[in-house]
């Protein structure tokens, strides 16, 4: 049996969306130091959480164990592209929080 210590699909799911961590941590009712600490590994969010989480980041409870690969697999949090102030593209895994 596996014990899981992080959600490593957090962040992946997030950025994939296009999802401001701030406005996922508003959703839950948690701080956005909470958000950060989950997507971080740091701690763990009670299991309460995680339908909640799931439904958010448009996936099931399982898919929020899966590593960054497994992810990326899937199809999901390939970077982002944006578009620069001069028109160019360019690749961004970022949130875009200050």
């Amino acid at each position: 049996m596996k014990i899981y210590t992080s959600l490593p699909g957090l962040r992946p799911r997030r950025l994939a969306l296009g999802l401001k961590a701030t406005n996922l941590a508003d959703a839950l009712g948690v701080s956005k130091q909470a958000w950060s600490y989950w997507e971080s590994g740091a701690t763990m969010p009670s299991s309460g959480y995680l339908p909640a989480l799931a439904e958010l980041l448009q996936c099931s409870i399982e898919d929020l164990y899966k590593d960054e690969e497994e992810t990326r697999a899937a199809g999901l949090g390939a970077p982002r592209v944006g578009v620069g102030p001069y028109g160019e593209t360019e690749a961004r895994d970022d949130d875009g929080a200050d």
